[in-house]
């Protein structure tokens, strides 16, 4: 077998490990666990104030002793509200640390996928639950809030989820696998060099 022979043959199976590799981390960075269902389910409008908020993922969440591992920020209107979540197997459970009145959500949340990567989303619904019969007040009595105004939609410079932190982007992944490539083709210049 001649020498270019030899190093065509080692181009070829380097640049085919180079290939593995970077198919393998895009795998990866899709293989995380996802959000199956809540409740209430994402765009729903409800009749009913929910005590609290659940989410439902593919695989079982991993809490980290010591660190917040999940993080969640709930708001009406662009205002956060207080909450309370705990994960427990495939479940987040959220409690609002006061009753939820009649408008437009946004949960933001960011937990620990089973493979240990953070991933995150946002998911809305609407809570528009039946007034009770109006009484006589004193005209001291602060008015309720009108549902239209429960039902404006959130700043579009508001983003929940940008508070939560970043996790690892997609393009960290295309540069970590021309990181690689690029090895494999100095490792490939290195046994040309040494060939001749």
């Amino acid at each position: 077998m001649s020498v270019v022979t030899k190093n065509i043959t080692r181009l070829v199976a380097v640049l085919a490990f180079s290939l593995l590799a970077f198919a393998g981390s895009i795998g990866a960075a899709n293989a995380h666990d996802q959000l199956i269902g809540s409740t209430p389910e994402a765009g729903a409008t409800i009749q009913e104030v929910p005590e609290d908020i659940t989410l439902e993922f593919s695989g079982v969440l991993q809490s980290l002793s010591g660190v917040d591992s999940t993080v969640v920020s709930l708001t009406l209107d662009g205002e956060k509200i207080d909450t309370e979540a705990k994960t427990k197997g495939t479940k987040v459970t959220v409690t609002p640390a006061k009753e939820l009145g009649n408008g437009e959500y946004q949960l933001a949340y960011r937990v620990v996928s089973s493979d240990g990567h953070p991933i995150e989303n946002k998911i809305g619904f609407s809570v528009d639950a039946p007034q009770a019969a109006p009484t006589l007040v004193s005209s001291s009595a602060p008015a309720a809030p009108s549902d239209s105004a429960g039902s404006a939609d959130l700043d579009p410079g508001t983003n929940p989820v940008q508070d939560l932190g970043s996790s690892m982007s997609p393009v960290v992944w295309v540069i970590i696998g021309v990181v690689i490539l690029g090895g494999a083709l100095g490792v490939l210049a290195k046994f040309m060099r040494q060939s001749k």
